[in-house]
């Protein structure tokens, strides 16, 4: 299995994931992946581009909530870049974030990620027996009326909490904890993913233990820093409170959210501090890079998700982290 994968922000132009997407091709990705961020564009368009131009990796959303979209729309989409893809795509589901600024509530987030899972397979499986949840139904005419796949997809939960993750163990192929790169946490996270395994009969080796995170690779690392406390800002603001092992202060916390909420990347950078840095973003040279991955990987973590913006110049990075950092963990 190869060890790393690689996602995207939605936020290019269509010639852009193009390109990227053929650069991709050209290194061993278990997987490719497309935020679904709120405030950016939807991940289906530049997902159908990674689908149509790429041959191994698994390809999907990373992730859908089961908020802002039904089920049935969940599962047209997929079953559209399974075809495209020619079979390599994968359902991401997870809780979301930045719902407040919408007003959206996020009611039972166990049950609608279980419901969300449940009733997306049975649209791809072309079962129609009704489907009656807390959350969705669906009756026997509901059921996709164009090519399916006919069958289960790879199923990935992103979460960060104990339920979340147990979860994930019941249900899932792979189990994603997203914005973390702190290797003192696989072991706590690894044990949540096992107990729900086990609670539902399954083995926990057979699912896989996936952290994503911002990474910035340069030649100059003091360049790859910068460009990182700019990215992982605002995603320390989401997850800050959510590791286990390592709690951001408050008054660092304070500080990025304050800076956020007023608009102030720079303010909010500066304020993070190096310890949290390294435990919530992958940054610095291609040797820099390897060794977090190695205490990552020695840690219990399977695979790791190599996030945006990769770096100053996303397609330089993208060829460093493949001809540098990649063949270093092939077998």
């Amino acid at each position: 299995m190869a060890r790393f994968a690689v996602s995207f922000q939605s936020d290019k132009s269509v010639d852009e994931y193009r390109e990227l997407a053929a650069l991709v091709d050209l290194y061993e990705f278990n997987a490719v992946s497309v935020y679904q961020d709120l405030f950016f564009q939807p991940p289906w368009p530049a997902l159908f581009h990674f689908a149509e131009l790429t041959s191994a990796p698994l390809v999907g959303p990373a992730v859908v909530n089961p908020y802002l979209a039904h089920p049935v729309l969940v599962a047209g989409h997929l079953a559209m870049l399974d075809e495209l893809s020619r079979g390599r795509a994968y359902l991401g589901v997870g809780r979301g974030a930045f719902f407040d600024a919408i007003a959206v509530a996020q009611p039972k987030p166990l049950v609608a990620i279980r419901e969300m899972v449940e009733l997306v397979q049975r649209f791809l499986e072309g079962d129609r027996t009704p489907y009656s949840g807390e959350l969705f139904s669906a009756s026997a005419d509901a059921y996709l009326r164009f090519p399916i796949p006919n069958r289960r997809l790879p199923v990935l939960i992103g979460g960060w909490g104990p339920r979340t993750l147990g979860l994930g163990g019941a249900i899932a192929d792979m189990v994603k904890i997203g914005g973390c790169a702190n290797p003192d946490s696989a072991a706590t996270f690894r044990g949540y993913v096992n107990q729900g395994a086990q609670r539902a009969g399954r083995d926990p080796a057979s699912i896989h233990l996936i952290y994503g995170a911002v990474t910035v690779v340069d030649r100059d690392p003091r360049i790859a820093e910068v460009v990182a406390r700019r990215n992982v800002a605002m995603y320390i603001a989401v997850a800050g409170r959510l590791d286990p092992t390592y709690t951001v202060p408050e008054n660092e916390l304070g500080r990025i959210e304050v800076a956020l909420a007023r608009g102030d990347t720079d303010a909010a950078a500066a304020a993070i501090s190096p310890e949290t840095l390294r435990r919530f973003c992958v940054f610095g040279t291609p040797r820099d890079v390897i060794a977090q991955m190695e205490r990552l990987f020695d840690a219990g973590v399977d695979v790791f998700e190599l996030g945006t913006p990769h770096g100053v110049h996303e397609h330089d990075a993208i060829r460093m982290l493949g001809e540098e950092v990649l063949p270093y963990f092939e077998p």
